[in-house]
C-alpha cells in the first residue's frame, strides 16, 4: 500500500524559532475528513485490496487512538451498511483500475462544503498526468458520486452528534498540535519559495488510523483553490503519539509536528512545479526504474514513480532551507543527515545547485523559475552513482 511515512529521529536539542507566528496559519479539524475515515473503518471487512492491513490498523489503533475506539463502539452496527460497502468499493477500484490510493480523496473532501452541506466550494476535477483525459473524467465522477453518498450518510446517521460528544477531545488535539509548531515557519517557506498562499491549515484527524511506533505519523498534503482564485493549503495529520491518559490527544511531539507541517505544506509549493515537466524527465525515468532506486523509494515511503521521487527530494530540500532561513542551522544539519540516511541521495547535489538560486533571486524570483536547473541534477545522473550512493547507506 502506498504510504506517506515519517519517522521520528532522536534530536539532542530543543528546536527554537524566533519569528512571529503567521496569522495565516491555523489548526483545525474537518467533519468531511473525519466522516470519510469513519467510513473507512467500517469498510475494512469488505475490502479486497489491503484487507489484512486495514484490519490490523483497527486492532492496533483502537488501543491508543480514543476517537477510533469510540467510533467502533458507537457505529459497529454499521459495518455492513451501504456506506461501508461503497467505501470499500471505491478504494478497491481506485487501486485496481487507476493505481490510486486514499490520499487522493482528501482533495475532494476539502473541495466539498462541510457536511451536512451537499454543495461544493468550487468545481472539483481530478487530474493526474499518469492517467488519460478519459480516465481523469472517470475518477472525477466516481469521487463525486461517492461524496454524495457520504454526505447522505452523515445526515442519516446523525454523525454531527459524534463531534458534539467529542468536542473537548478535538479541541484538545487542536491546542496540543498548535503549541508544537515553529513560529513564523510559513513566512520562512514563502521567502524560500518566492510565493504566497492565502492560508495554511493543519487538519488534525484523530479518526485517521496509522500504527504508531517511534512516533511515526501520516501526513497528507492538499489544497483548495477558491472561486476567487486564492489557494488555501492543508496538511491532514494522523496522530503520532499513543494516547495513554486523558491529558493526551495524540499530537504532543514537537519534532514530528514540525516535520510534518513543513514537509506537507512544502508539497503545495513543489508538486505543481515538478509534474508539468514529465516529458522532460525521460532520462531519469529510465535511471529510476533500471537502478535500485525505485525499489528503495517504495520501501522508504511508497514513492513508486520518478516524478514523486523528484518531488520528495525537493520538498526535503525546502525543509532544510526553511530551517536555514530561520537561522536554525543545527536543525538544518540534522534534517540533512536524516534524509540522506533515508536514501534521498541527490540532496547534496541539489543543495550545491541551489546556491545559484539563492545568489540570484532577482533572476529567479520563485522556486518554479529554477526548477529546470534542479531537474538537471536528476537527468544528468547515472546508474553507477545511484547504486553506489544507495549501497553506501547500507553500511
Amino acid at each position: 500500500m502506498k504510504k506517506i511515512l515519517f519517522i521520528l529521529v532522536s534530536l539532542s536539542s530543543t528546536l527554537n524559532f524566533s519569528q512571529q507566528k503567521s496569522s495565516k496559519f491555523s489548526v483545525s479539524y474537518n467533519k468531511n475528513i473525519e466522516t470519510y475515515f469513519l467510513a473507512e473503518i467500517l469498510s475494512a471487512e469488505h475490502r479486497k485490496n489491503n484487507k489484512d492491513f486495514e484490519l490490523y490498523k483497527i486492532k492496533e489503533c483502537s488501543v491508543y487512538q480514543p476517537i477510533v475506539n469510540k467510533a467502533l463502539k458507537k457505529y459497529e452496527y454499521l459495518k455492513n451498511s451501504e456506506i461501508a460497502i461503497a467505501t470499500a468499493k471505491i478504494n478497491d477500484i481506485l487501486i485496481d483500475k487507476y493505481g490510486l490510493f486514499n490520499d487522493i480523496l482528501m482533495n475532494p473532501l476539502m473541495y466539498h462544503q462541510e457536511f451536512p452541506a451537499t454543495e461544493w466550494i468550487n468545481e472539483y476535477q481530478f487530474s493526474s498526468n499518469n492517467l488519460t483525459a478519459e480516465q481523469n473524467k472517470e475518477v472525477t465522477q466516481l469521487i463525486r458520486n461517492y461524496l454524495s453518498e457520504l454526505s447522505k450518510f452523515y445526515s442519516k446517521e446523525n454523525i454531527a452528534q459524534f463531534f458534539v460528544e467529542n468536542e473537548s477531545f478535538y479541541n484538545g488535539g487542536i491546542k496540543e498540535y498548535n503549541k508544537q509548531i515553529p513560529v513564523g515557519f510559513t513566512d520562512a517557506m514563502e521567502q524560500f519559495y518566492g510565493e504566497r498562499f492565502n492560508s495554511y491549515t493543519i487538519i488534525i484527524s484523530p479518526m485517521m488510523m496509522w500504527p504508531i511506533e517511534n512516533h511515526e505519523g501520516r501526513g497528507i498534503a492538499t489544497n483548495l483553490i477558491s472561486k476567487s482564485g486564492k489557494t488555501d493549503v492543508y496538511e491532514i495529520a494522523s496522530p503520532f503519539v499513543r494516547v495513554e491518559n486523558i491529558s493526551q490527544f495524540g499530537y504532543d511531539n514537537q519534532f514530528q509536528a514540525r516535520f510534518l507541517s513543513v514537509h506537507e505544506f512544502g508539497h503545495s509549493f513543489v508538486n505543481k512545479e515538478v509534474y508539468p515537466h514529465k516529458a522532460q524527465l525521460k532520462e531519469f525515468k529510465g535511471l529510476f526504474e533500471q537502478s535500485n532506486l525505485k525499489e528503495i523509494m517504495i520501501k522508504t515511503g511508497g514513492y513508486g514513480d520518478h516524478q514523486t521521487c523528484i518531488a520528495e527530494h525537493l520538498v526535503r530540500l525546502g525543509e532544510i532551507e526553511t530551517a536555514k532561513i530561520q537561522k536554525d542551522f543545527e536543525r538544518a544539519k540534522k534534517l540533512e543527515e536524516y534524509h540522506l540516511k533515508n536514501n534521498f541521495i541527490f540532496l547534496l547535489l541539489l543543495e550545491d545547485k541551489l546556491k545559484e538560486y539563492m545568489a540570484n533571486r532577482k533572476k529567479y524570483r520563485k522556486f518554479g523559475d529554477f526548477i529546470p536547473q534542479l531537474l538537471e541534477v536528476f537527468e544528468n545522473s547515472n546508474i553507477e552513482f545511484i547504486n553506489n550512493a544507495l549501497a553506501q547507506n547500507k553500511k
